[in-house]
C-alpha cells in the first residue's frame, strides 16, 4: 500500500466511523474553528479590518449561540472537512489543461439560433488538447474517488423532510440578497432561508444578527465549519461556494439561488412538481450549446461513439419536430447523442436539488470545483461563455447515473426599448413544473408548439436595480426623455401578473426609508442611506404613473 492510499484509507476509516458514531466533541471543534481562524484577520484591507477587530468579541459570540439553533451543524462540519481531505488526496498528478489547438469555443453559440459551428466528436476534439497520459490520470483519480464515495454517504447530517432557499452571500451582495428574499415572501413563501458567508471581510453582524431573521433567514459563517488549514490546502475559491453552500446548509431539500434572482411566483410548488420528486434534481438551461470535451465521458466511464444512437433532433423545446442543426444534415451534434449530458449548457443561477437522491452529485461537484479552474472547468466548456462551476452539477449527477430533470424551455432577455434602442436587463427562466407537464402533453408531437410555461423567476443584471448606480453612473444607458423607464418593457406586469418592478423599488423604501438599514454597497460608493432612498422615492413615483 503506497503513501497515498494509507492517506486515503485513514480518511475513509474517519468518514465511516463518524457516519455510524457522532463525534461529542463536534461542537467544541466548531468553537475552536472560530477562534483559530480568527488570524485571518490581518490580511483584510482597512475598510474590513476596523470593523471586524472592534465587533470580534460580539461576532463570535452570536455565531455561536446562532449555531445551536442547528442541532447538525457540528456534524456536517466535521463530515465535509474529511470530505475535502478526501479530495485533496485525490488530486490529478498533471500539468494544468490551458492548451488549446483551434483555440477556446468562445463564439456565442446561442442554442436556439445558430446552426454553426456543429458541435461533432471531431468538433468537439479539436480544441482543448487532452494527451492519453492526462485522460489516464484524471480517470484514474476520478474513478478512486467515486469509488469510495459510495461506502461513506451520511444519512444523519440533515434533518429529514426539511426545506430551504440558500444564498451564497457576503457584503457586496447583501443588497441583493435582501431584495430576493422580500420578493420570496411577497410571493407568499415562508420556507426558511440560509445564506452562506464565505469569508471573515465578508461578514455583517448587524445583516446576519439583525436584518436577515426579520425575514426567517440566516448566516453560515464558512470559516467557522471548515479550518483555514483546510481552506487553504483545498483553495476553496468563488466557484465552490455554491457547492460548499448546498453540503453546509442545514435542509434536506434546497432552492439554491444567485443574490440577483428574483423569483415571480411562490416556489414552495417546485418541492411537490413531478420533475422534482421523480429525479430530486432539476437544473435549467443556459443560452450555450453544451461544449464539453468528448474525452470527460472516457474519464467518467461512459465511452461515447459516432455509432451511438441518437437522442434528441435538434433544439426544438417540446415535441419530435426535426430541426437542422448542422449544415451537413448527415453531421450529429456529440450532446444529441444517448449517454451524453443535456443540451444545451446549464444555468447555475438556480438549481432544485434533493440531498436524499443526490449528496454524492454534491461531493463529487465539490471535487470538480476543487479541481476546476486547472481541469474541469476547461474540458467541461473548452473555454466557453460562462465557464466555470455551472456545468459541474449536470456533470456530477451523470457520473453517477443519477437522474435529473432539465428544463426544456430555453430561456428568454426581457429588456425594454429606450431612445429606439433595445437592451437586454435580465434573463428570463420558465416554470419547471408547467415546463413538464407541456413537455409530456407534446412528446410526440412533429408540430411546432407554441404553448410555453409562465415565467418563474429573473436574473437581472445588479447595477439595474442599484438605485443610485441606475440614474448616476453614465455607464448605464436606461436614461429616457424623463430619465426615467421600465426596465422590461411597459407590458411586463402582464407577463409576471403583478407590476414586479414597482413592488421591488417598493421593497427598496422599506429597507432604505424605513428601516433605514446601512448597506455596503452604498457605503463603499460613498452614497449615504438617505441619498439612496431619495432616488427610490423617485423612481416608484414615476412607475407608479404607469403602472398596470
Amino acid at each position: 500500500m503506497n503513501a497515498l492510499e494509507q492517506i486515503i484509507d485513514v480518511v475513509v476509516e474517519k468518514l465511516v466511523s463518524f457516519t455510524s458514531n457522532k463525534s461529542v466533541d463536534a461542537r467544541n471543534d466548531l468553537i475552536q474553528n472560530l477562534l483559530a481562524n480568527t488570524s485571518e484577520e490581518i490580511q483584510f484591507g482597512s475598510i474590513y479590518g476596523k470593523e471586524w477587530k472592534s465587533h470580534k468579541k460580539q461576532v463570535m459570540e452570536f455565531i455561536y449561540e446562532d449555531s445551536l439553533n442547528d442541532k447538525l451543524l457540528p456534524e456536517r462540519s466535521e463530515y465535509f472537512t474529511n470530505i475535502f481531505q478526501l479530495i485533496l488526496a485525490n488530486k490529478p498528478n498533471i500539468r494544468p489543461l490551458s492548451h488549446y489547438m483551434n483555440g477556446r469555443i468562445s463564439n456565442a453559440v446561442y442554442a436556439n439560433r445558430q446552426t454553426t459551428p456543429c458541435l461533432t466528436v471531431d468538433e468537439l476534439s479539436s480544441h482543448l488538447i487532452l494527451e492519453d497520459s492526462d485522460v489516464q490520470a484524471l480517470q484514474d483519480t476520478h474513478h478512486r474517488f467515486v469509488r469510495t464515495l459510495s461506502s461513506i454517504y451520511p444519512n444523519d447530517i440533515y434533518e429529514p423532510g426539511t426545506r430551504g432557499i440558500v444564498y451564497v452571500g457576503g457584503k457586496e451582495s447583501s443588497w441583493s440578497i435582501m431584495l430576493s428574499i422580500m420578493n420570496i415572501r411577497d410571493s407568499g413563501c415562508n420556507l426558511p432561508v440560509e445564506v452562506l458567508i464565505p469569508s471573515y471581510h465578508e461578514y455583517s453582524l448587524d445583516m446576519c444578527k439583525n436584518v436577515y431573521p426579520r425575514y426567517n433567514a440566516r448566516c453560515l459563517f464558512l470559516p467557522g465549519l471548515i479550518s483555514g488549514k483546510v481552506r487553504h490546502r483545498n483553495k476553496i475559491h468563488r466557484h465552490q461556494y455554491k457547492s460548499v453552500a448546498l453540503a453546509l446548509s442545514s435542509f434536506e431539500e434546497v432552492l439554491l439561488l444567485d443574490a440577483d434572482n428574483y423569483l415571480l411566483d411562490n416556489p414552495e410548488k417546485l418541492f411537490y412538481s413531478k420533475p422534482f420528486q421523480e429525479n430530486g434534481l432539476v437544473t435549467w438551461p443556459d443560452l450555450w450549446k453544451r461544449t464539453t470535451h468528448p474525452r470527460f465521458y472516457t474519464i467518467i466511464g461512459k465511452d461515447i461513439t459516432t455509432d451511438t444512437e441518437r437522442r434528441d433532433y435538434g433544439y426544438t423545446e417540446y415535441g419530435q419536430r426535426f430541426t437542422q442543426v448542422c449544415e451537413k444534415e448527415e453531421d450529429v451534434p456529440l450532446h444529441q447523442l444517448e449517454g451524453t449530458m443535456a443540451d444545451p449548457s446549464s444555468d447555475s443561477s438556480q438549481l432544485l436539488i434533493s440531498k436524499r437522491e443526490h449528496i454524492g452529485t454534491i461531493i463529487l461537484s465539490m471535487y470538480y470545483n476543487t479541481y476546476g479552474p486547472e481541469y474541469y472547468y476547461p474540458i467541461l466548456s473548452q473555454g466557453a461563455l460562462g465557464q466555470g462551476d455551472k456545468e459541474t452539477f449536470v456533470a456530477a449527477a451523470h457520473a453517477l447515473d443519477k437522474k435529473y430533470y432539465t428544463v426544456k424551455k430555453m430561456p428568454e432577455f426581457v429588456g425594454s426599448l429606450v431612445q429606439e434602442k433595445w437592451r437586454a436587463n435580465a434573463m428570463a427562466q420558465f416554470d419547471a413544473t408547467e415546463d413538464y407537464e407541456i413537455a409530456e402533453r407534446y412528446r410526440d408531437s412533429t408540430e411546432e408548439v407554441a404553448e410555453q410555461p409562465a415565467v418563474l423567476l429573473l436574473h437581472v443584471k445588479s447595477r439595474e436595480l442599484h438605485p443610485w448606480r441606475k440614474y448616476h453612473d453614465e455607464r448605464v444607458p436606461h436614461k429616457g426623455d424623463t430619465g426615467r423607464s421600465r426596465l422590461y418593457g411597459d407590458d411586463f406586469p402582464n407577463v409576471a401578473k403583478y407590476d414586479f418592478e414597482l413592488e421591488t423599488w417598493r421593497n427598496m423604501e422599506k429597507l432604505l426609508c424605513e428601516d433605514k438599514i446601512r448597506f455596503h454597497v452604498f457605503e463603499r460608493e460613498g452614497v449615504s442611506t438617505e441619498e439612496a432612498c431619495r432616488e427610490v422615492l423617485e423612481q416608484i413615483a414615476y412607475l407608479e404613473s404607469n403602472s398596470m
